[in-house]
């Protein structure tokens, strides 16, 4: 058994405009080490789990246990009740193209049917919708929202990628949003399969890392 996790640092934005927020210029210690601007409104933070070592071996991974851990809590400057944003944890057998996809995972979810991924693609997923009410008074959001998927696919690709993404939503008042770090932990077996199961999964890997293969 091995634990395997990947960090996602705090993200620190400053309203720019409506609806447009810019990566904060001068920011927290630990934050943005990671994060892009996708759009005004959405930000993505992305990296890899590498298992070159175990592919190396010829063994496959089967997760048996995967989850997101938190580090603190958002924060919300100048803003009012109503505001919120959502934000997305993904773990994928294959790369995304954060420009033409992630906007398709806020409107039917990565995975699934009108996706770019299919099932096998999406190992993990883990979203929360966060908004700030009266009694908050709009500092301090509070978790109004969480779903979960994912296949906990076998896999033996050399990586497995790790996504953190967030939307802010239309019409937000706050100036500025920092949201929580996050670290992405994975339980897996590295089982040595029989040799014609092993080539069998190759291929799928390889075909999934080819098409999105979407359901």
């Amino acid at each position: 058994m091995k634990v395997l996790a990947k960090y996602h640092s705090c993200l620190d934005i400053t309203q720019a405009a409506p609806n447009n927020y810019d990566l904060t210029a001068v920011s927290t210690i630990g934050s943005n080490n990671s994060w892009t601007k996708v759009s005004g409104q959405i930000f993505a933070s992305e990296t890899f789990f590498d298992l070159a070592g175990l592919a190396m071996d010829d063994k496959t991974i089967f997760p048996s246990g995967i989850t997101c851990q938190r580090g603190t809590s958002p924060l919300l400057n100048g803003g009012a009740p109503g505001d919120n944003f959502i934000m997305l944890d993904v773990i994928s057998a294959i790369p995304i193209d954060m420009t033409n996809d992630v906007l398709n995972w806020f409107n039917v979810g990565p995975g699934f049917p009108g996706s770019t991924l299919n099932f096998e693609h999406v190992l993990y997923m883990r979203g929360q919708r966060w908004t700030v009410d009266v009694d908050t008074n709009s500092q301090f959001p509070l978790k109004a929202d969480e779903w979960q998927c994912g296949s906990m696919m076998p896999s033996a690709s050399d990586r497995l990628y790790s996504y953190r993404v967030i939307l802010i939503n239309t019409g937000n008042a706050s100036t500025r949003i920092l949201t929580p770090s996050g670290r992405h932990v994975m339980q897996v077996e590295a089982v040595e399969e029989p040799t014609f199961e092993y080539l069998m999964r190759l291929k799928r890997s390889y075909d999934l890392q080819q098409s999105p293969d979407v359901d």
